[in-house]
């Protein structure tokens, strides 16, 4: 089995936690540089571009469980030197390398090549925001455990 590289900026990098949406899939958009569409392209892969800030990218994928069922590993992650990597979610826009192999497929009279992804490299993170509770403080509201006398139900 070839594998090959590519780098780019990684954008819904579900990579730590499978995308579930449809398919149960490990997955990661890839934005590509002139050098890495070619790679990309000569491998027969499809680049999107939906005319958003990704520009240029491809979608590098493998389903969580095979045809019996069973389950597959995850992609291996690793940090900038290497090491295994400690489970946060990756953002969009941190720097990444991406292993992966391509394989040949054909269903219901038509045919091409995916991707296979085998591992990420985080190169620069950029912290996943896991929906933000960052608010200014409300002078005068409600405060947990604030000193107000609990009140008992009226029932």
């Amino acid at each position: 089995m070839d594998t090959h590289i590519i780098s780019g900026k990684a954008y819904w990098a579900s990579v730590v936690k499978p995308n579930t949406t449809y398919d149960d899939t490990w997955q990661i958009d890839v934005c590509l540089d002139e050098d890495n569409k070619n790679i990309v392209e000569s491998l027969g892969l499809t680049v999107q571009n939906k005319g958003d800030e990704k520009g240029d990218f491809v979608k590098i994928k493998r389903k969580v469980y095979k045809n019996d069922g069973s389950m597959r590993p995850a992609p291996v992650v690793k940090d900038s030197e290497n090491n295994d990597w400690d489970g946060r979610s990756i953002g969009n826009g941190s720097l990444v390398n991406v292993k992966f192999s391509t394989y040949d497929w054909e269903y219901n009279k038509k045919k091409g090549v995916a991707s296979y992804l085998l591992a990420v490299q985080v190169v620069d993170l950029i912290p996943y925001d896991e929906g933000g509770a960052e608010f200014k403080s409300v002078k005068d509201g409600f405060v947990v455990g604030g000193g107000e006398a609990a009140q008992e139900a009226p029932f």
